[in-house]
């Protein structure tokens, strides 16, 4: 069913890309930009219809009108449709990316994201990064869902320390990730996180994580390690996990606490608790 939706989607790409709207206010080198503040002199780079290279240059600044804008984000769509890309640099100052930036970059697996950006909804979706590291002062990402979802080649995902959020439909839809390093600075696992991570086998999750939605509420499962450290357990509810993950997979604890995810909710759940 979801090679069909794949499919689908390519075949439709051409039609989508003829409903883009070319809105930008002017165009710097291969890039097109539109005000964000007149005031503040910043820009973001905006949709337009082009080819760009393999290697694309995002830079900090920009001359327009005799005077130096700052580029602080990639607008909706900014990129969209642009296949041939294989690497996108950014500057450091640049503050968000936005909802469909990079929107069927199918050919991108070179992406290194600023230390202060913000993942805005679906930011990266349908690129084809293969590996992803999110940094550590990443902002505001509990005010957004999906910026790491509808990656269909993702593998790989590292959480940087400080990280503390994951939004809601996080990893929605990533079919081939298989590994996730979440870091010890995680408070938040938000609802669907990982819905739909077909190749995702091993979980290990933090003992700073505060609270979790349902992880995997619908669908089946992958998931055949589960890797927690609480000594106490946390709250979560009774379909945190999917029936499947919780017949088949392992519950991994600390040791002289089996007793206790046994009496848990949520946690009881589990056919099979192992101490470690």
């Amino acid at each position: 069913m979801r090679e069909k939706f794949f499919l689908l989607s390519l075949l439709l790409l051409p039609l989508l890309a003829v409903l883009n709207v070319e809105a930008y206010d002017f165009k710097s080198g291969d890039l097109y930009y539109t005000i964000v503040s007149q005031r503040d002199k910043t820009v973001e780079v905006a949709y337009g219809k082009t080819t760009y290279a393999n290697r694309v240059v995002v830079p900090a600044k920009v001359k327009y009108q005799n005077k130096t804008w700052e580029v602080i984000g990639l607008g909706i769509d900014a990129f969209y449709g642009s296949n041939k890309m294989t690497e996108l640099v950014l500057p450091e100052n640049l503050k968000y990316i936005a909802g469909g930036a990079l929107d069927y970059c199918s050919s991108l697996t070179k992406l290194t994201l600023p230390e202060g950006i913000t993942l805005r909804s679906y930011a990266l979706r349908h690129s084809g990064l293969i590996n992803l590291r999110v940094p550590g002062k990443a902002q505001q990402l509990a005010n957004y869902h999906g910026q790491l979802s509808n990656l269909p080649w993702l593998t790989s995902v590292e959480l940087a320390e400080g990280v503390e959020t994951l939004p809601v439909g996080a990893f929605q839809f990533d079919p081939k990730l298989e590994r996730v390093k979440l870091p010890s600075t995680l408070r938040r696992i938000g609802k669907h996180a990982f819905v739909g991570c077909e190749s995702l086998k091993v979980l290990d999750i933090p003992a700073s994580v505060e609270s979790m939605g349902c992880i995997v509420d619908f669908g089946e499962s992958a998931l055949r390690e589960i890797h927690v450290h609480w000594t106490t357990p946390i709250r979560i509810a009774t379909n945190t996990f999917p029936k499947d993950t919780y017949l088949n997979a392992v519950l991994y604890v600390p040791r002289n606490t089996k007793v206790w995810y046994r009496q848990t909710v949520g946690w009881r759940n589990f056919k099979y608790i192992e101490e470690e």
